[in-house]
């Protein structure tokens, strides 16, 4: 009698993240607006500002997919925004994953100037070609900008990705299409 695994080659399943804070972030529980969110974190000091914050999340797109979409996505965004300016497309290697960034700010009538850091990586399931989409959105607010930038880049070099079986990560050329 055959027996069936989860995850498997035949069913690839999404992969394991890990993510080492620094000292001073904390682990924001995913409810409500954040449900779909498979990690948040956030450094909660300095209180009555805003806060430096950390979103990765996981979805499926078709095998058709391309970053450029993505990122392209990001320069539709800031022009719909107040201020809005979406910076320079970059390539980091996260956790042993190749992705694609591009920065926005922009004027938020509450929060004044945010500056948004956008990650995108990708795994490809190898049973039908499809991909897991490994989404990073990491927030600063302009009163501690450069700091809190700097901050957010040591946060996010301690995600770690696990592809699940029967999952590749995609190459750089193949990425950046």
């Amino acid at each position: 009698m055959p027996t069936l695994t989860y995850p498997s080659p035949t069913f690839p399943g999404r992969p394991a993240l890990r993510l080492d804070l620094p000292e001073g972030w904390e682990a924001v529980p995913a409810v409500g607006d954040l449900a779909g969110a498979a990690l948040v974190a956030m450094r909660p000091e300095p209180a009555g500002e805003f806060r430096a914050n950390l979103m990765v999340t996981l979805d499926e797109v078709p095998a058709d997919h391309t970053v450029r979409y993505d990122l392209d996505g990001v320069e539709r965004l800031a022009a719909e925004r107040p201020q809005g300016t979406a910076g320079q497309v970059t390539a980091h290697n996260v956790g042993g994953v190749t992705f694609f960034g591009r920065d926005l700010s922009y004027v938020d009538d509450q929060a004044g100037t945010l500056l948004v850091r956008n990650l995108f990586g990708f795994l490809r399931r190898d049973v039908d070609g499809g991909l897991v989409r490994i989404t990073v959105t990491g927030t600063v607010g302009s009163r501690r900008h450069r700091e809190d930038y700097a901050e957010l880049g040591t946060v996010i070099a301690g995600l770690r990705v696990t592809p699940g079986p029967g999952t590749t990560p995609l190459l750089d050329e193949e990425g950046a299409q």
